[in-house]
């Protein structure tokens, strides 16, 4: 997983600018924003950053940054699509490619709109490769303190790119593989391949050893699935986002499921505004909220089994 999963989609030039940066640096590399005739720019934490030709970190418009080409937006798009752009079309009808290692790539594209109805896509003008992780025990502080003598169902919630998905990834590891001396049967609805990073050779994610991958699927009929064939203890489901999957994961409660999933939050006021939260919550199954302000190492947890 990380950046080297990556390089093989990305063109010589913006691999060789890529190879002379510090390994330190390249490991904290979290997105890289690639955009047609514009300057490549690196994203590293919050801040973001131009890069010369040979590699140096730049905050500021300056001659040498690289500029991706026309031709190299087009070649990187086919790579990340494996040359089967027909393939990705229902992906990129809403605007993403889950490339190999779990990496998620935000496409900027014009829609193609026949009979009111969207069916296709062209003239794509950006790319925003955000890089996967993982963060081995990343989860255990929270889990050290929820997890002990129960199983809970908690929502992890962040804005993007905030380590929900690593969180969950980690989250899924421990808890099948033997955390607190127990392991737990663990499902991971995985609808996008971004939490345990499936291909032809097997799963690149370490995800735990008593955990089963549902890939491709969407939550809604992938928990319908796990609960049908798979017996868990837990489901795990990244990005909950439709008032649909709030109601499987519902129906999943009443089949005596525990769940760990995501959705999206900037902040507190945030959070408790969101109809897919108050959702969940009114039925009284979740137990906590764990809020995450900077990936695990700051995080504040509602016990939601008090309101």
């Amino acid at each position: 997983m990380g950046v080297s999963q990556i390089l093989p989609s990305l063109s010589d030039g913006i691999c060789l600018a890529l190879s002379q940066m510090p390994s330190d640096v390249l490991r904290r590399l979290t997105e890289l924003r690639i955009r047609r005739d514009k300057p490549l720019i690196l994203v590293l934490g919050s801040k973001s950053y131009f890069i010369t030709k040979n590699g140096k970190l730049v905050n500021h418009i300056t001659s040498g940054i690289y500029i991706v080409e026309n031709e190299e937006l087009e070649l990187i798009f086919k790579r990340l699509c494996n040359y089967s752009v027909h393939c990705e079309i229902d992906n990129l009808k809403n605007g993403f490619i889950t490339a190999l290692g779990g990496n998620r790539v935000g496409v900027c594209s014009t829609a193609v709109v026949n009979d009111g109805k969207l069916t296709s896509v062209k003239d794509i003008s950006s790319l925003n490769i955000r890089i996967s992780k993982e963060i081995k025990d990343c989860a255990k502080p929270i889990m050290n303190m929820l997890y002990i003598n129960e199983l809970p169902s908690i929502i992890v919630a962040a804005p993007p790119a905030g380590g929900k998905t690593t969180f969950l990834r980690d989250f899924a590891r421990l808890i099948s593989g033997g955390y607190n001396n127990s392991f737990k049967k663990t499902v991971i609805i995985d609808e996008r391949n971004e939490i345990a990073c499936k291909s032809s050779s097997g799963i690149l994610a370490d995800v735990g050893i008593n955990t089963d991958v549902i890939t491709g699927f969407s939550k809604k009929k992938g928990i319908e699935m796990a609960i049908r064939t798979l017996s868990p203890e837990i489901i795990i489901c990244d990005e909950i986002s439709s008032l649909d999957e709030a109601e499987e994961i519902i129906d999943g409660f009443h089949c005596g499921v525990s769940f760990a999933v995501s959705v999206h939050a900037k902040n507190r006021e945030d959070l408790l505004s969101k109809r897919i939260i108050k959702k969940l919550v009114s039925e009284g199954e979740f137990d906590y909220i764990v809020l995450l302000n900077d990936y695990t190492n700051d995080f504040e947890i509602l016990d939601v089994r008090k309101n």
